[in-house]
């Protein structure tokens, strides 16, 4: 034979309670549900502009490093430049470009030329 469960229920006031309690907290559980999708929604939403500020740091860092090449270049330009300005200057003079040309092409009969390894090339300076 089967036993019978002999369960009555009280209607009183604490049983109420703990009735409309039980109930508050199941309707709140399937809210918990939606938590998942937003943590997720809200990861997207922090990784994608923090992707875009890597790449962006990573496009500044090579931008710095061809400024820092290119200035270093830049000095080399300006040292090769006052150089030329400085080998014009000289060429304008009359008496430098007859040394430059008597040294170079010709010499005086009977003159002994003495060649100074600084100066072997007339005072030009000679771009390397």
């Amino acid at each position: 034979m089967a036993k019978q469960k002999k369960i009555v229920r009280l209607n009183n006031e604490f049983t109420t309670q703990q009735l409309n309690q039980m109930q508050q907290t199941n309707k709140q559980v399937p809210k918990r549900r939606y938590l998942g999708l937003i943590l997720v929604a809200v990861i997207l939403v922090m990784v994608l502009p923090t992707i875009n500020l890597v790449k962006s740091y990573q496009t500044l860092q090579s931008r710095l490093e061809l400024k820092a090449k290119y200035e270093e270049k830049s000095v080399v330009l300006d040292k090769q430049l006052a150089i030329e300005k400085a080998d014009i200057a000289k060429l304008k003079d009359p008496i430098f470009i007859e040394k430059y040309a008597r040294l170079r092409y010709y010499s005086k009969d009977g003159e002994k030329v003495f060649l100074i390894p600084e100066l072997s090339d007339g005072g030009v300076t000679k771009i390397k």
